[in-house]
């Protein structure tokens, strides 16, 4: 199995890169849905990976969520996107509203992960009041990134099975959140390296 890791931060590809092989490709996207739709199709065209793994970070929206926590998204979609009646609110027209994680890789992080909703946009979600806009909107939801859903569709339209993977870096609308954040940083991409390396070894 050709697996292709895509990171949107340097830290964390630093990391990932010791778990590169014929087998296994690391690259970095860069933040955002630009970079890493481009990025991911990249990947999809010159090396024809059987899956794509997508690793970063996100920010919890569920309170049985806890900073440090991997959450696979097993169904992924925009929060920023609005197309007009009849596409639903981060549907854009002629696509569906959630991308669904390959079935096999999810299954095989049952032990590792929280699986659910994980939704994406151009935005770094830091007070209290877009937190529960966001969750009236999608309140399924446990993480939100900047990411998941472009390299989501992307694939899709790929046919190419993926998975995002996210680490709970911070909870948008607490006191200090900011700080929050930043104290996360400090161990973040070991972090985040350890859950990946799980993963990839489950998967072989």
């Amino acid at each position: 199995m050709k697996i292709a890791i895509l990171a949107a931060m340097e830290s964390e590809v630093k990391l990932l890169k010791t778990l590169e092989s014929a087998d296994v490709i690391v690259t970095q996207t860069g933040i955002g849905k630009v970079n890493a739709a481009l990025k991911t199709a990249t990947i999809i065209e010159r090396y024809k990976p059987d899956l794509i793994i997508n690793s970063g970070v996100a920010g919890g929206l569920d309170e049985k969520l806890n900073i440090g926590d991997a959450v696979a998204g097993a169904l992924i979609c925009y929060h920023d996107v609005w197309c007009g009646t009849p596409n639903l609110k981060g549907q854009i027209q002629g696509l569906p509203l959630f991308f669904q994680s390959d079935s096999k890789a999810l299954s095989v992080l049952d032990p590792l992960v929280h699986k659910g909703l994980i939704i994406s946009g151009d935005q770094f979600i830091q007070d209290k009041e877009k937190l529960l806009s966001l969750k009236a909107d999608f309140h399924e939801a446990l993480a939100v990134d900047m990411e998941s859903a472009a390299v989501a569709q992307t694939c899709y339209i790929y046919q190419t099975p993926f998975i995002s993977i996210r680490l709970i870096s911070d909870t948008p609308g607490v006191a200090h959140h900011q700080e929050q954040y930043d104290s996360f940083w400090q161990n973040a991409a070991q972090k985040s390296f350890e859950k990946i390396k799980q993963v990839v070894s489950a998967l072989y």
